[in-house]
This record gives structure tokens, C-alpha cells and sequence, in this order.
């Protein structure tokens, strides 16, 4: 995407400006949406956004700045804005370019690049809808929508870095609203995978819409949720990802620097039990 002379030229700039460590973040994000909206098409978007972030150390300062130009002097323009921040004598030299491939790990035979395939995902979506409303006459709207992303991504810096690489990203959506009377409530459930529209062959769609029309049916007559303070027990797998958006982010320096965590006078207090169940083999 970005010329590798040009890439090449930002970095000995960004150091001849003093910097200890200079990074070209280069993207290009192609992404597409097909919406159904009870049973009509509502929306069919698709768009490409390109970038390049430049990330500078200076000692333990972290400076970024970040254009949509692969022009070379407007790349060491915005170099220079943030080398004035904390200019110094070069201390530091770039090494040579070393290009560098990986395994690639999610590989897409339907990339969104190739084909948008609109027709299939909107039959894809019908289908859904379908069998959503075959679940109960108190189904009131279905929202179904495949969202399509092919991100393209390549680094520069200045230890010799160059790699690429390309992520696929797929996710089929169905949202559902039950009523009964003045009451409603939803159901969703939302597929996805690291990979092309090829991942339409992993969902059945007909499950799918079940599912969700199951899950705004029943919580439709559910008794209300209790209130009140009560103990939480996080399990392993995705309870992990739970911890972390309950207390990781409060336990970040930044927050606690700030004061903007609760946690930032708990120093040597207990804030929660660790309790570990051992592996049981069936």
C-alpha cells in the first residue's frame, strides 16, 4: 500500500528529529452492510476508509499523529508537528527494511474484495426472517443484517520491520421484538468469524431466526429480574472477558492516576476472592 522508499524516508526523518523509535501504521478497511428490515431491504452500504497512523518514542513519551496522504512530504509534515513536540539530536539510526510474511491463519476463499455477494446475503437474510415469524404471531419485527469486512494492514518501523497482513471478518446478525399487549422484548443472536462469506455455509439460517423468536418469546412472559446487591460468580472461558471489562479497565494506570477508578486507594486491600475448581475429566 505505502511505497517502501517513502516509508523508509519518514522513518530517518522521524529519528534525524531525535526520535528513539519510529512506527508507519498503514491501513485500508473495505467493509460492506445488508440490512433487512421486516422482510424489505433497508439498507445495502459499503465503504473504504485508508489511514496511516506514525507512532514516535521519545524516552518514555509515546507521540502519534496520523494522515489519509501516502504523499512522502505530507507524511514527514506531520512527522515534524510531532517531532517539535520534543525535538533533539538524532540519537538513534534506522535499520534496512526486512520484509516479513506469516502464517496466515484465517484465510477467506469469498473475500469481500472479490465479491459482495448481495443477492445471496439478502436471500440469506430472508430466510431468517422467515422462520422467525413462523415461530409466533407475537413477533413484531425482525431486523437481519451481514456485515462484511476485509482489512488490509501493513507496518513499518524502525528496528527494519515491514509485514503485512490481511483479516477477514464476517457477521450475520438476527434481531427480533416479541409484543404482547404494551409489553415487548428481543432476542438476538449474532454469528461471526474470522474469515469470508464463506462463513454463511457454518449458519443455518432457518436456526438462527428460531433462536432469536425463542429468546424474545420467553423472556416476553418472564417474571421480572430481582434487584438488589448480590454476589457474582464469573466461571472460566468467556467469564474472563467479563472481568475484564467489570475491573480490568478500572485496574489501568490511567485510571487509577487520575483517580477516575474506584480502585485507586485500594492499594494492598482485597477487592475480590480467587477461587480456582480443578479440572474434572468425564
Amino acid at each position: 500500500m505505502l511505497n517502501t522508499n517513502t516509508a523508509k524516508a519518514v522513518i530517518d526523518h522521524a529519528l534525524f528529529l531525535g526520535a528513539d523509535f519510529a512506527e508507519l501504521f498503514v491501513e485500508r478497511h473495505h467493509s460492506g452492510n445488508v440490512e433487512l428490515l421486516s422482510g424489505e431491504v433497508d439498507k445495502v452500504n459499503s465503504g473504504i476508509d485508508f489511514g496511516i497512523g506514525i507512532r514516535l518514542f521519545f524516552g518514555k513519551k509515546v507521540l502519534y499523529g496520523y494522515t489519509n496522504s501516502l504523499d512522502e512530504e505530507k507524511l514527514k509534515q506531520v512527522t515534524s508537528l510531532l517531532c517539535a513536540k520534543d525535538k533533539r539530536d538524532q540519537i538513534a539510526t534506522a535499520g534496512a527494511l526486512n520484509f516479513m510474511t506469516g502464517n496466515n491463519r484465517h484465510p477467506a476463499s469469498m473475500p469481500f474484495s472479490v465479491d459482495n455477494h448481495v443477492e445471496e446475503k439478502i436471500a440469506f437474510l430472508r430466510r431468517v426472517d422467515a422462520k422467525a415469524r413462523a415461530e409466533s404471531d407475537k413477533i413484531s419485527q425482525i431486523v437481519g443484517r451481514i456485515l462484511q469486512r476485509e482489512q488490509h494492514v501493513e507496518i513499518f518501523n524502525s528496528t527494519g520491520l515491514h509485514v503485512q497482513d490481511t483479516r477477514h471478518y464476517t457477521r450475520i446478525a438476527s434481531s427480533v421484538i416479541a409484543t404482547s399487549g404494551s409489553e415487548q422484548s428481543t432476542g438476538y443472536e449474532a454469528p461471526g468469524m474470522l474469515s469470508g462469506w464463506e462463513f454463511n455455509t457454518h449458519v443455518d439460517p432457518e436456526a438462527l431466526g428460531e433462536q432469536a423468536a425463542k429468546q424474545a418469546l420467553v423472556k416476553l412472559g418472564a417474571a421480572a429480574c430481582p434487584s438488589g446487591e448480590m454476589p457474582v460468580v464469573i466461571g472460566n472461558g468467556f467469564g474472563g472477558v467479563i472481568f475484564h471489562e467489570a475491573c480490568g479497565h478500572l485496574l489501568e494506570t490511567t485510571s487509577v492516576a487520575k483517580k477516575a477508578s474506584v480502585f485507586h486507594d485500594k492499594m494492598g486491600e482485597m477487592i475480590a476472592n480467587l477461587w480456582s475448581m480443578p479440572l474434572m475429566m468425564a
